[in-house]
């Protein structure tokens, strides 16, 4: 951390220490979104950017952006600058870091699904693990849980994002139902897709409009 004071500005410092009171302290990882950086120490997201640039051309921290404005991007802090000890890897480490990638990489999938993966959700994950619950089971439990909320999204039932891995905790009980046709996972997919295409062109047409709105009202209240 000294050798950061150092090293960086202060407005990168400042997101540099944002980031190591609020990562996970296992592993020096955490999801956040630019905008929540600004907001937390009242600065632009412009800046934020730039600030965020600086920790990457340092070797602070390594960064992996988010898909679309709606996502976090994923920050993990590096060794040389994490003020805190990481464990030590186990023998099941790996195994069980691959499954909970795999299972963030599901959820980042899903243009409903706004999963940060903090703590509970490792913790849920851990317990999926142990119990030997095959990510089949969880691919299609957030297949399932996607398309329910879409349906409701779309009929104006439910308004937000999914944020937690623990909301598709009875839908994966229900994906390892036996007596459920193969053939239904199949089916499954392209409806997925299909009402998800529909939510996400509604909220981009939504999104449109707000701008266009915006824009013409000075001309209207002139």
């Amino acid at each position: 951390m000294s050798r950061a004071l150092i090293l960086l500005s202060d407005g990168a410092f400042k997101v540099y220490f944002y980031l190591c009171l609020n990562a996970n302290r296992a592993d020096g990882s955490m999801a956040v979104s630019y905008f929540d950086v600004a907001h937390a120490l009242a600065k632009s997201r412009r800046s934020i950017a730039t600030y965020f640039e600086e920790l990457r051309r340092h070797g602070v921290c390594q960064i992996h952006p988010a898909v679309n404005q709606h996502k976090s991007s994923e920050i993990e802090i590096c060794d040389e600058f994490w003020p805190y000890t990481r464990p030590k890897s186990s023998p099941n480490s790996t195994g069980s870091e691959s499954y909970f990638l795999q299972i963030r990489s599901l959820l980042a999938a899903r243009a409903c699904v706004n999963c940060a993966f903090a703590a509970a959700d490792q913790k849920f994950a851990a317990v999926l693990l142990a119990s030997e619950v095959p990510l089949q089971q969880i691919e299609r439990a957030i297949a399932l849980g996607c398309s329910r909320k879409y349906v409701s999204l779309l009929n104006g039932t439910s308004i937000g994002s999914i944020v937690s891995l623990s909301y598709f905790r009875d839908l994966i009980e229900e994906a390892g139902d036996q007596e459920t046709p193969a053939g239904y996972w199949d089916y499954l997919k392209p409806q997925l897709q299909r009402l998800e295409a529909q939510w996400v062109a509604r909220e981009r047409d939504a999104g449109a409009n707000l701008a266009s709105a915006a824009m013409q009202k000075p001309e209207e209240t002139r």
